[in-house]
């Protein structure tokens, strides 16, 4: 039966490779430091705004961390002043436009270790300029990973959805998908969002072949 304890809190959590770099990044958005520990073999530092929590962690040698294509989504009231507090400090903040999501605008911008953070405003204030017409496309977490994977070298076969023979999708593979059983599957970006639409517990998966059984084996040995 579901558990019906209510949850408390929830803290974002992520592995970087300089902690005072990526602190001073978070401090950009308007995160104070709460606590902070270090010791020879890692470190880590709590972040904190209006009850929000951030956890940052870091261990020496430091991981060798993938880039993700979004780390956090934060939502701000006045999302426009953050932007022009990162370009002032000498970010680059990208204008994305005004999605249903974000009616007061969305923002991108990258981490100290290159992944992306989205920035949105959810309601137009009244004293902003009514937005004018969305000409590009909306951010696109799958095209963002599919980018990333390219850059990697790709994978060398097909789309694997539509199962094998005549019957298989010949469109290029561009993203790796899994699921909660341990199950993963390489697709195009249609059939991505279509099994990630249907499909309960899919998600976007790292294209390691090892996936976490690596990376936790790594830290075994």
């Amino acid at each position: 039966m579901p558990m019906t304890a209510g949850l408390q809190s929830m803290v974002a959590s992520t592995y970087v490779r300089d902690l005072d770099v990526s602190r001073e990044f978070y401090e950009l958005l308007g995160f104070r430091e709460h606590s902070t520990g270090r010791s020879p073999a890692s470190g880590w530092c709590y972040l904190h705004l209006d009850g929000h929590y951030v956890l940052l962690a870091t261990t020496r040698p430091p991981l060798d961390l993938p880039q993700l294509p979004l780390l956090f989504y934060f939502f701000f009231d006045d999302v426009e002043a953050v932007a022009a507090a990162l370009q002032t400090a000498g970010r680059t903040a990208v204008h994305l436009g005004y999605p249903p999501h974000a009616a007061g605008g969305e923002i991108k911008v990258l981490d100290p270790d290159g992944n992306t953070v989205l920035l949105g405003q959810r309601e137009r204030s009244p004293l902003q300029a009514p937005p004018a017409e969305q000409t590009g496309p909306w951010f696109s977490l799958r095209e963002e990973a599919a980018a990333m994977i390219q850059a990697r070298g790709g994978p060398a076969h097909s789309c694997q959805v539509n199962g094998t023979g005549p019957a298989q999708c010949q469109a290029k593979a561009e993203v790796k998908l899994a699921d909660t059983s341990g199950i993963s599957v390489w697709a195009c970006l249609a059939h991505a969002e279509e099994a990630l639409l249907s499909v309960h517990g899919a998600f976007i998966a790292s294209p390691d072949d090892e996936g976490l059984a690596g990376f936790l084996r790594s830290h075994r040995e």
